[in-house]
């Protein structure tokens, strides 16, 4: 896959994403659940309620357009910062809440290419599940160790600093706002 490109429902704010070697997994913790449900965009979530996400490294995103059009919460004081969009309420990332940790899963649902991803070989939190949850080849470790694989990466390489959901003083791009209840 050359790239591919996230785009929000309204088509305001749209990224581009090179490929670094990424991983798919479905997440089925009920807070991932609760980040598209408030938002409006429950259906993107699987049958078993699961969410499709997209693990880079940040720096392999850019945004090509709408960067001023984007938010983040946190579901929990020490959840990930959840990225939307403000104009369509679009879920489209999660991070921590700082740039110093290279840490970014894309909302696969709103990939252009989502077919060019890799297969779903990782489902995490499967006790939390609305119904049946399709087989799987690995769970949260291999999340794991493949993110702090793609992280020593990014931090070696410097790219952590080009992050795409921080300024280049490390600061978040969007303000920090609740989601509707």
């Amino acid at each position: 896959m050359n790239s591919t490109t996230w785009t929000c429902k309204c088509g305001q704010v749209a990224l581009t994403v090179a490929p670094d070697g990424g991983t798919r997994a479905v997440c089925y913790c009920k807070s991932c659940r609760a980040y598209a449900t408030r938002l409006g965009a429950s259906d993107i979530l699987d049958e078993a309620g699961g969410s499709d996400l997209y693990q880079v490294a940040p720096e392999a995103a850019q945004f090509v357009k709408g960067a001023d059009k984007v938010a983040w919460t946190r579901m929990t004081g020490k959840g990930p910062a959840r990225w939307f969009t403000t104009c369509c309420h679009s879920p489209l990332a999660n991070t921590l809440p700082t740039r110093a940790i290279p840490f970014m899963t894309l909302q696969a649902a709103y990939l252009s290419q989502k077919d060019a991803l890799p297969p779903i070989k990782i489902r995490v939190f499967e006790e939390c599940a609305t119904g049946p949850v399709p087989e799987k080849k690995y769970g949260k470790g291999r999340l794991l160790r493949e993110f702090a694989l793609r992280s020593v990466k990014s931090r070696l390489s410097g790219g952590w600093r080009r992050n795409p959901f921080f300024d280049d003083a490390g600061k978040p791009i969007g303000p920090k706002v609740p989601l509707p209840e």
